[in-house]
């Protein structure tokens, strides 16, 4: 599994709740108490009763590590272990690094390294007629600058992915805007990848693939209890986007697997352009002052005819005053690309042809369970956060040979010192 297709799965498969740039700076921005006097509509706000109204929401912010309670002003430390199988015989070991430094009161410096070592016998490795398992590692180091200011917040950052077969880099912009009122933020992104694509065993394959993805965000705090958000998201990739691995067999004796019993055998062939567009809307709001709830919907739709829908529902609870257990359901289902055949009959039929099936008709269950422990540290100002998190997936590939269900187990253990 290269770069070019953990990212498609991604696109497809990342957890779609809110995005955490808007949501963590608005609320940052609700801890000036004029805002909340404004916000909750009252002539006086301790810092107390805003914790009560607020709480359920901040704290699963916090657990979905989508805003620090200390905020921007804490230097940070945090290490990560995902691991993932599934039924498709492929293992996935992710360790995961971090460190935060601020370099004066409103500017911080994020490093952060990960590896993916994994380990596959899938259906796409045994349709390529191999016999023994594929094993490998991917390294990737992130470096981000974060700027914050009353009114204003601005990022940037630079991504490097390296693995035998591929490779990307890439820098991306962002800002973060407190419309007036404080209740309000406007975030803006951008992100401008490029991929070298090669291939095991042969040195002279090299291919190119570029990507520019933009995405705006608008989240408002509709009162003391709730916040809404609505994101729209636009990418388009441009160069090599097939798997220099993956071959399609055709005739009218193709099994579909592969090249098995084809008359002919070409390489995947896929359009060199791709648009793509998302809108997405997410709710949460506080119930009591331990439970709130949350919901998000996405809409996605490219220009190679692919549409999905995803639902998201979560429920965070504070079950102690420093902890958080967090309930998620997320149900997706999307179409094919228009030029997908199960089977491809015709050497005519086939302008472009894959047997790629995250490009298939298809539809997946996800449900998990995430829990966060929060310790003071002894005579200082911080914390230390210790996270657990369970999910299971079950896929159904509804138009695809030889694999029509792949269930998955993935377990995520994390560690946050902030201080």
């Amino acid at each position: 599994m290269n770069e070019r297709a953990r990212r498609a799965q991604r696109q497809r498969r990342k957890r779609l709740q809110v995005f955490p740039h808007a949501w963590r700076t608005l609320l940052l921005s609700l801890q000036n108490l004029s805002t909340l006097r404004a916000v909750i509509g009252v002539n006086f706000v301790s810092k107390l009763a805003v914790a009560r109204y607020l709480a359920p929401i901040l704290a699963y912010l916090s657990c979905a590590g989508l805003l620090s309670v200390s905020a921007a002003h804490a230097d940070e430390l945090a290490a990560a272990l995902y691991v993932r199988g599934d039924s498709d015989h492929t293992t996935v070991i992710s360790p995961h690094v971090r460190a935060k430094k601020r370099l004066a009161d409103n500017v911080a410096v994020d490093v952060s390294y990960a590896a993916d070592v994994w380990t596959s016998a899938s259906i796409d490795i045994r349709a390529s007629a191999s016999v023994r398992p594929v094993t490998e590692q991917r390294d990737e180091l992130n470096l981000r600058l974060n700027g914050d200011w009353t009114d204003l917040h601005l990022r940037g950052g630079y991504r490097l992915s390296l693995e035998p077969d591929y490779a990307s880099h890439g820098a991306s912009v962002g800002a973060a805007y407190d419309l007036p009122g404080k209740s309000s933020v406007l975030d803006a992104n951008l992100q401008v990848l490029f991929d070298a694509v090669g291939r095991s065993g042969d040195p002279q394959f090299s291919r190119a693939l570029n990507t520019v993805d933009a995405r705006l965000s608008f989240t408002q705090l509709l009162d003391a209890l709730t916040i809404l958000q609505a994101t729209y998201e636009l990418a388009h990739n441009q160069g090599y986007q097939a798997s220099p691995y993956r071959f399609v067999g055709f005739g009218r004796s193709a099994s579909g697997f592969g090249c098995l019993g084809a008359e002919s055998c070409l390489p995947e062939l896929v359009p060199r352009a791709r648009t793509r567009h998302a809108l997405a809307l997410s709710l949460r709001r506080a119930q009591t002052k331990e439970l709130s709830l949350g919901a998000t919907y996405r809409y996605y739709l490219d220009d190679w005819s692919l549409g999905s829908h995803t639902l998201q529902v979560e429920l965070g609870w504070n079950v102690a005053e420093r902890s958080l257990l967090e309930l998620r359901y997320r149900y997706y289902s999307q179409r094919g690309v228009d030029f997908y055949r199960r089977r491809y009959l015709d050497l005519d039929e086939a302008g472009y042809h894959t047997r790629d099936r995250e490009l298939s008709g298809m539809s997946s269950h996800r449900g998990g369970v995430e829990f966060e422990q929060n310790f003071p540290l002894r005579g200082r100002a911080g914390r230390l956060a210790a996270t657990l998190a369970v999910s299971g997936d079950v896929y159904h590939y509804r138009d695809f040979v030889g694999l029509g269900y792949v269930r998955a187990l993935e377990v995520t253990a994390a560690l946050l010192l902030e201080i």
